[in-house]
């Protein structure tokens, strides 16, 4: 049950280690702006808005560090929301030629949660009955 519950951990683990930084730079720092190498339009509401589901995933993986199958639910958020931002606004980017306006840095992040997080998600043994 640790080993399973382990991997989810190693998901949480990885989502504080990335949005710790982030969140700080998304109330406190320059926001959109450095979080997306200005290739994004910055907006206080925009920033509000992201930096509020980013600071949320942050507090439930904190706490989901305690809980891993009760907060696994995060996981499958994270992998839904970026891959639809990948497939709605990275690919078209890159299919229009256009991959210079792409925020390579965030969206690499984002590829490396959605190919590793449902492996991890999926082998923690969260579907199971017990």
């Amino acid at each position: 049950m640790f080993a399973d519950a382990g991997l989810l951990r190693l998901a949480y683990v990885a989502n504080i280690l990335i949005l710790a930084p982030i969140c700080w730079n998304m109330f406190f720092g320059s926001g959109v702006a450095s979080v997306f190498e200005a290739k994004v339009e910055e907006s206080a509401g925009l920033r509000l808005l992201v930096g509020s589901l980013w600071l949320a995933i942050l507090v439930g993986s904190t706490i989901g560090l305690l809980a891993p199958r009760f907060f696994a639910p995060i996981i499958l958020i994270q992998i839904f929301y970026k891959s639809l931002w990948l497939l709605v606004f990275v690919l078209p980017l890159i299919a229009a030629g256009k991959s210079d306006q792409v925020p390579w840095g965030i969206s690499t992040t984002f590829i490396a949660i959605v190919v590793s997080y449902p492996f991890l998600f999926w082998f923690s043994g969260v579907l199971r009955n017990s």
